[in-house]
């Protein structure tokens, strides 16, 4: 003889398989939800010490640069005072072989040669010698102001290219961690998701018991 039986689902027991259920899987949710949030921290964190470390490097690199152009521009400056001083000594110099009242003058009119071809020579001459000296001081000067401007040119040109260096080996090392950070806490989610699955199906199973 067959009998019938009424499930009552308000049974307590099928109540508490539910709210163990539910325990578990908020309890799982909570672990990988902290492990997802310190993931996230973890990685945020090397990408923000990444970033410091490329401005730090970047500053650097700058202070670098400046401190050698520094040095080229005083260098410059020292150039200019010594063409400067070069072309006021060869005046000086001339004015002194050229006054007609100086040692030279008063030697020449000893001997008979002042007022003669020999003096107007000789002033030609020593003009001649003045000019040649300022002329070879200012290319000097030129060359070097030239050699220098270059070499400021080079350092900023190089240190162009090492600051576009530093920009990308940070942008590098910050595009892998977020790949990785992205990649963990992908694998973290798809964890989570199969706890909740496993949790489901051990509460099922428990449930067709109490059934």
């Amino acid at each position: 003889m067959a009998t019938n039986y009424s499930i009552n689902y308000e049974d307590e027991r099928f109540k508490n398989v539910e709210t163990e259920k539910q325990a578990a899987i908020d309890e799982s949710s909570k672990v990988y939800d902290n492990m997802i949030g310190e993931a996230d921290k973890y990685y945020q964190d090397q990408i923000n010490a990444a970033k410091d470390y490329a401005n730090t490097q970047q500053k650097l690199q700058q202070q670098n640069t400046d401190f050698a152009i520094e040095q080229v521009n005083q260098q410059k400056e020292q150039a200019q005072k010594d063409y400067i001083k070069e072309q006021k000594g060869a005046y000086v110099d001339w004015q002194k072989e050229s006054n007609r009242y100086g040692v030279n003058a008063e030697q020449q009119a000893a001997s008979g040669l002042t007022g003669g071809g020999y003096s107007e020579s000789s002033q030609v001459s020593m003009y001649n010698t003045y000019q040649n000296r300022v002329a070879t001081a200012r290319e000097s000067y030129n060359r070097a102001v030239l050699n220098y401007d270059n070499a400021i040119k080079d350092a900023m040109l190089k240190n162009n290219s090492a600051l576009a260096e530093i920009a990308y080996q940070a942008l590098q090392t910050e595009l892998e961690l977020a790949l990785s950070g992205f990649q963990y806490k992908n694998t973290l989610i798809l964890e989570q998701a199969a706890k909740k699955q496993e949790l489901e199906d051990t509460y099922y199973n428990r449930w067709q018991d109490v059934l």
